[in-house]
């Protein structure tokens, strides 16, 4: 009888701390989230964030539906913010000079860019522009002459 009494009261712990980590946030972020978002200099835009309908720099996003969730775009920034279905941010990506993501801006050289990335633990991905490190997806967009025209940071599932 006692036994049942010691489960039943460990079960009600349980869900209690459960819920409490849902009402907080902490089941959504992911390890070292604090220090990736550091290093996202995008209009004060970070991963994790709840969704954010207010005007950027003078400009409001165009809303667009997609397959996990949906997108805003800030076309005048040169900036997509993607958002899951639970309205926080999974993705961001910019092509504007004025922002950076890890030291990288639009405008750098692929071969500056690849040797700092690797400096802050990143691996190479499943391409030469892709770069990895632990839940953190970073894509360099490419163009002819090797220089960095755009990035993206998202949260690998």
């Amino acid at each position: 009888m006692w036994v049942t009494h010691r489960f039943k009261a460990l079960f009600v712990i349980t869900v209690f701390f459960v819920g409490f980590l849902c009402i907080t946030g902490c089941a959504i972020k992911k390890p070292d989230s604090e220090y990736i978002n550091n290093h996202i200099k995008v209009f004060n835009v970070s991963l994790f964030a709840l969704v954010n309908e207010d005007v950027l720099e003078g400009v409001s996003p165009r809303r667009e539906s997609c397959i996990s969730g949906y997108e805003f775009y800030y076309d005048d920034l040169d900036l997509v913010v993607s958002y899951r279905q639970n309205d926080r941010v999974w993705r961001i990506t910019t092509r504007n000079k004025k922002t950076s993501m890890f030291g990288i801006a639009p405008d750098d050289s692929f071969a500056r860019t690849k040797g700092k990335i690797t400096q802050l633990g990143f691996s190479q991905g499943s391409t030469p522009y892709k770069f990895v490190k632990d839940w953190c997806l970073l894509t360099l967009l490419v163009n002819e002459k090797d220089d960095v025209f755009g990035i993206t940071v998202e949260v690998l599932n």
